[in-house]
């Protein structure tokens, strides 16, 4: 446990930790912001430069994985011994000599190569991978990036293992994880891709055995580090294969899909293009307008909808809900049409592209979380978050603002949910939602500010009276439904994204019986109103609590 602690901590305290950047502003910002000299916005010191995270070639060269995934793939049952197991190995570890040899650093360049290791590498766009130990022949301790300018934030992880071996039981462990629960004690798989495989049609699949989430000896301070330990048995010799922690979707993929869809002669009239901003690293932020062009007389009287995602980098669930929702809305359905011709959609697919590239969990370059600096963004530090406040001011001022959603991804719970602000209105759009989609469940939804003051949702609300909520996709799987016990693939998020346009079309239906049907059902459920605890609610919880016990019971007897 010592050598693995200190392992950990160099890393953490070397990884990402240089010089200060220059005050400067990011291209495209050239206003002053003198009220932020000494604001409560201003980055921790020291900070690390902005690195050079352009996509293209180089150390973040884009790496192109296949899209086809599964229909369906169950959540993993792990025996009921594998705790004890965990812990007698841990005890074994402490008694028997280990090799404990570094065979990757992404920093210090250390990439050993040879025929009894592993061959690890992270240094492409998205990837995450600080360092690899070698701890026996076929048993690999694991240590993530955090966040730049960060000593902490580790989820994501995006890695490339090559020299592999056909039938010895392999055993990774990733020892610097944060959190102190995670779906991967609730059956979640980490992902798996073989090169050898895509070449006769298989992309990403849901692998590992002997999965477990736990809290480790080591220590951060005066918080505990946890640890993700699974086993794999690769399919085939000389492969060259990528872990995940979930299915990539990177600033390139979304450049791609847009440069697609930007030149679809089909797609002119419905579909705009244009740069929000610059981000700190000087990638573009791009701004979305969908809507039926034509008419200008029309044009100007449609109210608005606006849609953002992945303010959090390593939210990659959330990109493919947001994919969903572009493909729908440009498509050539009669619903499609309907919400063209009705609303002026202003949409930004990717609020953080900086961080995603750098295969950052959920923070900026600067080391700050996006989703906590709408309040008071600064121009200088969160230019992407400051330009997007701005376009939604401006545009309210054009046109009336029906719905704000923020989508995200979520690392404990099941199924797809929303947060809402207070108020049995604000439950109205969840609850048609849950009406049309079979895997988003209106129990998990919850409407409490918790405190979170400063994030898109509450700002929204506040400051610009615009009926906002933050949609929040399951990385794991559901609980009920059709999909109860099953991963949720990209091809059930994009679903998601359409269910989404769906629901917005009964949400603003001149003919308003659906709506008011819901709200009748609501003011049942919730009798005391606007109440934040009413005794419905903490029903409908102790409701949702049996219902998991019943069904991972379900699943451990199949």
């Amino acid at each position: 446990d010592g050598a693995r602690a200190s392992k950990v901590c160099e890393a953490h305290d070397t990884d990402r930790q240089r010089t200060p950047p220059t005050d400067s502003e990011p291209s495209g910002n050239s206003d002053s912001e003198s009220e932020h000299s000494g604001d409560a916005n201003a980055p921790p010191v020291p900070l690390s430069p902005i690195p050079c995270v352009r996509t293209g070639t180089g150390p973040m060269a884009p790496v192109t994985f296949l899209r086809s995934v599964p229909e369906t793939e169950e959540l993993y049952v792990p025996p009921e011994s594998l705790f004890d197991d965990i812990v007698r190995r841990e005890v074994d570890r402490v008694s028997h000599q280990s090799m404990n040899h570094t065979v990757y650093d992404s920093v210090q360049s250390v990439s050993v190569t040879g025929e009894q290791s592993l061959l690890f590498e992270s240094r492409f766009e998205s990837g995450n991978l600080r360092r690899a130990i070698q701890v026996y022949e076929y048993e690999y301790d694991l240590i993530l990036n955090p966040d730049y300018n960060t000593s902490w934030h580790t989820q994501w992880y995006l890695f490339r293992v090559k020299n592999t071996k056909r039938g010895p039981r392999y055993r990774f462990n990733i020892i610097n994880m944060i959190k102190p629960t995670s779906a991967y004690n609730e059956g979640m798989r980490p992902l798996f891709y073989s090169k050898i495989e895509a070449a006769t049609g298989t992309g990403w699949v849901r692998r590992g055995e002997d999965i477990a989430y736990y809290q480790n000896g080591i220590r951060r301070k005066e918080k505990a580090y946890y640890t993700l330990t699974f086993t794999f048995t690769f399919p085939h010799d000389e492969d060259e294969v990528y872990f995940s922690h979930c299915y990539p979707y990177t600033f390139s993929d979304l450049q791609q899909d847009l440069r697609v869809m930007e030149q679809d002669p089909s797609l002119l009239r419905r579909f705009r293009r244009r740069k929000l901003c610059d981000t700190l690293a000087g990638n573009p932020c791009d701004l979305i307008t969908i809507t039926s062009f034509g008419d200008s007389v029309a044009l100007r009287v449609r109210r608005a909808v606006v849609i953002t995602a992945r303010v959090h980098p390593g939210e990659s669930n959330a990109s493919w809900v947001m994919k969903g929702i572009l493909d729908f809305l440009t498509g050539t359905s009669v619903d499609a049409r309907i919400l063209r011709e009705n609303f002026v959609f202003k949409i930004v697919p990717m609020l953080n592209p900086d961080g995603v590239i750098v295969g950052n969990s959920r923070c900026s370059l600067a080391g700050h979380d996006l989703n906590r600096q709408w309040d008071e963004p600064s121009r200088k530090l969160h230019p992407t978050i400051f330009a997007a406040k701005r376009m939604m001011r401006q545009l309210k001022e054009d046109r009336e603002v029906v719905l704000y959603i923020d989508v995200h991804g979520h690392s404990r719970k099941k199924n797809v949910f929303m947060y809402g602000n207070t108020g049995l209105r604000e439950k109205i759009f969840p609850r048609l939602l849950s009406k049309s989609c079979g895997f988003f469940n209106f129990d998990d939804c919850c409407f409490k500010k918790r405190g979170h003051e400063s994030t898109a949702r509450v700002v929204a609300k506040r400051e610009l009276s615009i009926n906002a909520f933050t949609l929040e996709a399951s990385f794991c799987g559901a609980d009920f439904g059709h999909l109860a016990h099953q991963h949720f693939t990209t091809k059930h998020f994009e679903e998601m994204g359409c269910m989404v346009c769906d629901a917005i079309i009964d949400f603003c239906d001149p003919d308003q019986s659906k709506v008011l049907m819901i709200l009748k059902e609501l003011q049942v459920l919730f009798p005391e109103g606007n109440s934040d605890a009413s005794d419905s609610e903490e029903e409908r919880r102790k409701t949702r609590k049996l219902r998991k016990r019943k069904g991972r019971s379900e699943v451990k007897t199949r």
